[in-house]
């Protein structure tokens, strides 16, 4: 048996989660000097109902390498004959690293860790780590596994906009200056990350123009798309989340039905308002 690992940010829904035995390590939110982990003593509705009015700038931050560590133990102790533990891209977090650290430190004891860096976040990851315990379920090698995902990284794109620069520069990811600039003039800003790599999309001054440019940039994958998922951090309207459905739907299912509400370790540095759009090409 091959047991799998992800993160928080991976928003794999818990009842699939559950169903395929993927073990889901919470990633830490620093709330007014308070740390948090993501979805077990901090819920997502909570998180951003109060986002606007914190104090201070929420940090995020890795779990230790202990807590991947004992994660990687208590698969082997499970009856696991290896892991593969599959992380947001280490380009945007210090993840992949806390994990090699714990895979590095249980190989002693003579454990079998793969960490696998997805290139992506939010459910672009989560596909990965569905994809890895469905075909452990099945009876798959660890070496096949990861073939598989490495594989299946250069299909997923992730699409998004932010609604505001402001929580960009508190988390230092774009300039003071860039940022200032921006929220005077009401900037949105897209992106794509795309294994690993984040590119800028575009920069619009309309809220229904970065939705109508989303959309565009979705219709580019059409006739090679398998699925879609919808985005959103808090603040995003019903009618926003209806317009992506009703543009996409008639190009590929949507899966979940349901749009998803992402983490707080990202949506903390992307802000209220987001809207994303998840690609799985063929």
């Amino acid at each position: 048996m091959i047991q799998v690992v992800t993160d928080s940010t991976s928003d794999v829904p818990e009842a699939v989660a559950q169903r395929l035995g993927i073990v889901v390590l919470p990633m830490i939110v620093e709330v007014n000097g308070r740390a948090y982990r993501d979805g077990v003593d901090l819920t997502r509705q909570q998180f951003y109902e109060h986002l606007p009015s914190y104090a201070k700038f929420p940090k995020t931050a890795a779990a230790s390498p202990e807590v991947f560590a004992n994660a990687y133990r208590a698969a082997r102790n499970a009856g696991a004959e290896a892991v593969v533990s599959i992380h947001i891209a280490r380009t945007v977090s210090g993840v992949c690293n806390a994990a090699e650290l714990a895979a590095s430190d249980v190989a002693k004891e003579g454990i079998t860790v793969r960490v696998v860096d997805s290139g992506s976040m939010t459910i672009g990851l989560g596909w990965q780590a569905i994809a890895a315990a469905e075909m452990a379920k099945e009876g798959a090698s660890l070496d096949a596994i990861a073939e598989a995902v490495e594989a299946m990284k250069a299909r997923i794109r992730i699409l998004a906009m932010a609604d505001t620069l402001r929580y960009l520069r508190k988390g230092g990811r774009v300039s003071s200056l860039t940022a200032g600039i921006g929220e005077l003039l009401k900037i949105r800003l897209l992106i794509e990350l795309k294994q690993g790599k984040i590119s800028q999309l575009d920069r619009v001054r309309s809220r229904n123009r970065g939705i109508q440019r989303l959309i565009e940039e979705a219709q580019k994958f059409a006739g090679r798309v398998r699925r879609f998922t919808l985005l959103y951090t808090a603040g995003s309207s019903d009618e926003d989340l209806a317009k992506l459905r009703q543009a996409l739907q008639p190009l590929a299912p949507i899966e979940p039905a349901e749009p998803l509400l992402i983490t707080p370790v990202i949506g903390a540095h992307f802000g209220p308002g987001g809207l994303g759009i998840a690609v799985l090409t063929t």
